[in-house]
């Protein structure tokens, strides 16, 4: 992984073969102090892609049956990576496509970049947010 940041307070994080998307985008919020911003883009190939989504429209009060984990193994093209970053933690949504299908979800923790990944991070300045569970057990925005 390497980083560079623009006087404007934007983050360019390169990934390499073998590394974690996610956690090197939270390593790069803690290295450039990104507290509360965007992932405006984000492209790339990974070896596994690990996502979840909500498949229903009720919300039941057992989280775990609110959403369906993928574990995909094998070459995936990453067309988007997109999100919120609050309390320095991102909430990112990707897309991907393996040659015969297209998924999309939340992002999670060991999605193996295969060739390359790059992603722009902005800093927000005035304004500092965090997530908290509504009455739903939905984690939302709100101020700091």
């Amino acid at each position: 992984m390497e980083t560079f940041e623009s006087d404007d307070g934007h983050v360019i994080v390169r990934l390499d073969r073998g590394d974690l998307a996610l956690e090197s985008i939270e390593a790069a919020c803690d290295e450039h102090d990104v507290d509360t911003g965007a992932v405006v883009s984000g492209i790339g190939t990974f070896s596994t892609l690990n996502i979840h989504y909500v498949d229903r429209t009720d919300l039941p009060e057992d989280r775990s049956q609110r959403n369906v984990d993928l574990e995909l193994e094998g070459a995936w093209e990453i067309t988007d990576v997109g999100g919120v970053i609050a309390n320095g933690e991102p909430h990112l949504h990707v897309t991907g496509f393996d040659g015969e299908r297209t998924v999309g979800g939340h992002l999670e923790e060991g999605c193996e970049v295969n060739v390359l990944g790059e992603f722009t991070l902005r800093k927000f300045e005035g304004v500092s947010l965090t997530r908290e569970s509504n009455e739903n057990g939905v984690s939302q925005l709100v101020r700091r």
